[in-house]
């Protein structure tokens, strides 16, 4: 069994972690991080406003889930409070955001630091009067944390921010600054700012004796970061992982022939696309002088793939062309991907599987992303017995 899985986001690892599952090991290769460390750190299935978050979920996203370790998802839904003031069922979340199920009924004080990104008072205010707190009873206020050392910490990234707290002598000095708060919160709601690779939440929870967590993570934030970290450590237990860019895939008489920026040329007779989407570059959106119409869509590499879009598909290349915005919308960046079947197999290309962002109008979600990185590695092993 030769296995190849281009893309290390969720639904590339997912598929790893599948082949691995059932006995194989795949070879990876990954380049830049995509949309799955761009995510949120708030886990669905299908979009939030519309999931049914009672829904069971298949045992081996638990699975994943349980091995990635950066993830919690449990048998019944989870509440986030997300960084724009709002609170939202998930399905799962980032292990360092907090859930607010937990804290029902209950007070929960937003840490007030003075950030230039960050407004407690407000942020608290909108929490309070959310349908779901004024169901519930649970309240939020703003609490004063000595939580910044220097001034430069008003106005560095999130990410950085979270950084900053990976170092023990920072995590002792915001554990202090809790207790010296005399908050009297039942829970503390932060910024997404608690360590990238530190359990920082875990760890004051069980110092305080009170639920910990964060909001949302803005894009390029601390969950991204998190997964990613996860991610590299799984695969490097699960698959050969490398990082390179995918220049071009060709047929050839054993399958099919990968050019990986700086690595010479390698066979692999079965090739898992997980590639990502318009948001993670494996979707190129361009503008050429050279075509009438201009705009168009093409893969991020060389491929005899062809691209689908609002089931329109343009056999042969991998470019779909002259896409008119005003009459098919901003939607379509979403929904523009590889064109194969549920299973993920692309047409006319036997061996070849496409999984996460990379499928046409898939929905963009993590859970989702993992589910197809599941299938697409089901059939891909399926297609080797059968060829074997």
């Amino acid at each position: 069994m030769k296995i190849a899985i281009i893309g290390a986001g969720i639904a590339g690892a997912a598929a790893a972690f599948e082949i691995a599952r059932r006995g194989g090991r795949a070879t990876v290769f990954h380049h830049v991080t995509g949309s799955s460390g761009l995510y949120s750190g708030a886990l669905d299935l299908e979009p939030w406003d519309v999931a049914d978050h009672r829904s069971a979920l298949a045992g081996e996203l638990s699975e994943f889930a349980e091995q990635l370790g950066a993830w919690a998802l449990g048998e019944s839904a989870r509440r986030v409070a997300t960084l724009e003031g709002n609170l939202r069922p998930t399905r799962g979340s980032d292990r360092a955001l907090l859930d607010l199920e937990r804290c029902a009924g209950k007070r929960v004080a937003v840490a007030d630091l003075e950030r230039d990104d960050w407004d407690a008072p407000l942020l608290a205010k909108s929490f309070s009067n959310s349908a779901w707190a004024l169901q519930t009873g649970t309240r939020f206020f703003a609490a004063p944390v000595a939580g910044l050392q220097n001034g430069f910490e008003r106005r560095i990234s999130g990410y950085d921010f979270a950084a900053l707290h990976d170092a023990p002598e920072r995590a002792q000095a915001l554990q202090a600054a809790l207790r010296a708060s005399n908050a009297g919160a039942d829970a503390w709601l932060f910024g997404p700012w608690l360590g990238i690779v530190r359990p920082l939440a875990d760890e004051l929870g069980v110092a305080l004796g009170v639920p910990v967590g964060e909001t949302t993570s803005a894009p390029g934030g601390a969950a991204g970061a998190r997964f990613e970290q996860a991610r590299d450590r799984l695969m490097a237990r699960l698959a050969d992982f490398h990082r390179g860019q995918l220049l071009s895939l060709e047929r050839s008489k054993s399958g099919y022939l990968l050019q990986v920026r700086d690595r010479p040329p390698e066979p692999f007779p079965i090739v898992v696309l997980a590639t990502g989407g318009v948001a993670a570059g494996g979707v190129a959106l361009e503008r050429s002088f050279e075509r009438r119409g201009g705009t168009g869509f093409r893969l991020s590499f060389d491929a005899p793939i062809a691209l689908e879009l609002d089931a329109e598909v343009l056999e042969g290349v991998s470019s779909l062309s002259s896409i008119d915005f005003v009459e098919r919308g901003l939607g379509a960046l979403l929904d523009i991907g590889i064109a194969a079947h549920p299973d993920g197999s692309v047409p006319g290309l036997p061996g070849v599987f496409a999984a996460g962002e990379a499928v046409a109008g898939r929905p963009r979600t993590a859970l989702m992303a993992a589910a197809s990185g599941f299938r697409a590695a089901r059939a891909a092993l399926d297609y080797d017995r059968s060829a074997s």
